[in-house]
């Protein structure tokens, strides 16, 4: 796995760079715990056409343009800085094994990095049981903001709800 910061450097002096927008985002997902292989995408949004611009960050960088954004209606993307992260992904990811504990077995994790009056770690674990443990660090200080189970899914008499 690449640092982002090293990442958003190699994008911006890239010629598929299309300095359009603001850094929005980055996220990644991967179900090896050593994160290898992952890759960043990093999501740039455009406020005049309300769509967002991705960037997959393999040997190649993907271009995907004009998604819909995941947004609540009348709220606002806040663009993330770069600079203002003073707690890496690893450290993040410590802070987050801690607060699991050495029993919680996953086998996927996704990641976003995003600017939500602070710039925020979002770590999402899944289970073998469709479970998600959601764990929200802030990346300026590393406080943890947010640490909570969701059942994605429940079963109940053979019946699923």
């Amino acid at each position: 796995m690449q640092d982002i910061k090293e990442e958003y450097q190699r994008l911006i002096k890239s010629k598929k760079f299309k300095n359009e927008g603001i850094l929005s985002g980055a996220f990644l997902m991967s179900e090896n715990p050593e994160l290898d292989d992952t890759i960043w995408q990093l999501d740039f949004y455009n406020g005049k056409t309300d769509k967002m611009t991705s960037y997959k960050m393999n040997s190649e960088i993907v271009l995907e343009e004009n998604s819909e954004v995941f947004k609540k209606e009348k709220s606002e993307v806040e663009e993330l800085k770069l600079e203002e992260i003073k707690i890496s992904l690893n450290k993040a990811l410590d802070t987050g094994k801690i607060l699991l504990g050495d029993n919680f077995k996953w086998i996927r994790i996704i990641i976003i990095l995003q600017q939500i009056k602070q710039p925020i770690w979002n770590l999402s674990y899944m289970t073998q049981k469709f479970d998600l443990r959601n764990i929200k660090i802030n990346a300026v200080n590393g406080g943890v903001l947010d640490n909570q189970e969701v059942k994605l899914f429940s079963f109940e008499k053979g019946n699923l709800k």
